[in-house]
């Protein structure tokens, strides 16, 4: 068999899919074994989205999710759809803008950021930054940028702490447990930020979806 005939990876077996991580084509077997492993796959990859939509996530109790003491009703989801909409949009933005930020780097900054609104509820401003993750600092940094935009629109239209710190501690509290619900455990996994993708709009939050998939 010719050497272009061949997978990209193994060279062994006939491709059958073309994989824009290598750019070429690969066989079946090497990508669904080297997916988010050894490669780094674009989001918009059909086998990619089709291997999150199928492989089990690495298994979390309920007991063991994140700050149980944080109510986050269903209720109160609905209630504060916009804030929980744009914070999604805006974490999965910081994300996708910071070069080689996957699960774990979002999840890491979300720990952080939650850290820091606590703090801000006792009184006090303390800004807790993830220990030795550069990544995850950047996709802090941008969601912090982002939301400091929104509050200062909703101030706008609304008036003086439109936006309540424990309403924004609980929709963080939310998405991470979200995001420790939904990770596939490989080295370089991101299905927690192609779930947060399908949970927001294409292309901006100002174009609202009617509803959000709880």
């Amino acid at each position: 068999m010719k050497e272009s005939t061949l997978c990209r990876i193994c060279g062994k077996r006939r491709p059958k899919r073309a994989c824009p991580a290598v750019g070429g084509d690969i066989c079946p077997i090497c990508c669904g074994t080297e997916r988010e492993i050894s490669l780094s796959c674009p989001l918009d990859c059909e086998f990619l989205r089709m291997g999150h939509r199928h492989e089990k996530p690495v298994p979390i109790a309920e007991n063991q999710l994140a700050y149980p003491e944080v109510d986050v009703t269903e209720e109160f989801l609905l209630d504060q759809e916009e804030l929980l909409l744009f914070c999604a949009y805006s974490l999965l933005q910081a994300a996708l803008h910071t070069p080689g930020a996957i699960d774990t780097d979002v999840i890491a900054a979300l720990q952080a950021l939650i850290q820091t609104r606590r703090t801000q509820e006792s009184g006090l401003f303390y800004e807790t930054r993830p220990e030795n993750n550069s990544i995850a600092a950047g996709v802090q940094r941008s969601f912090t940028a982002s939301l400091e935009a929104y509050e200062k629109l909703r101030e706008e239209r609304e008036g003086p702490a439109s936006v309540r710190n424990s309403d924004l501690l609980k929709i963080l509290v939310f998405l991470l447990r979200i995001g420790e619900q939904n990770q596939n455990g490989r080295p370089r996994g991101r299905m927690f930020v192609d779930l947060l993708q399908q949970m927001t709009p294409a292309r901006s939050v100002e174009e609202r979806a009617p509803s959000i998939i709880l």
